[in-house]
């Protein structure tokens, strides 16, 4: 059985926000698509910017900076087919959101 550990509860991240934590050495950000929970890498594959600072909606992050936008379930670009970010599995269990150890 898959060890979760919490990352963030349910209420610290807005509908249509994100958040970024570091988890096991990593900046992620984790999203909250009107009440989907998800999580990709924290940092823009086009020019760096935070993630975990855009908006997402309908499935699709988008950064900051430039607008580059991103699928959340295999984190690639829609703006640029050659970018990618990765992805983490996350799970929510009452008001919690969990990745895995």
């Amino acid at each position: 059985m898959p060890n979760y550990v919490s990352v963030a509860k349910t209420s610290d991240i807005r509908p249509g926000r994100g958040k970024a934590f570091t988890f096991k050495g990593r900046r992620i950000a984790v999203f909250n698509d009107n009440g989907d929970f998800c999580a990709l890498s924290n940092t823009c594959a086009h020019a760096m910017g935070s993630l975990g600072r855009g908006r997402v909606r309908n499935g699709v992050v988008t950064c900051p900076v430039h607008g580059y936008a991103y699928d959340t379930k295999t984190g690639a670009c829609r703006t640029d087919t050659r970018l990618k970010v990765e992805t983490y599995e996350v799970t929510v269990e009452d008001d919690e959101v969990k990745m895995m150890q």
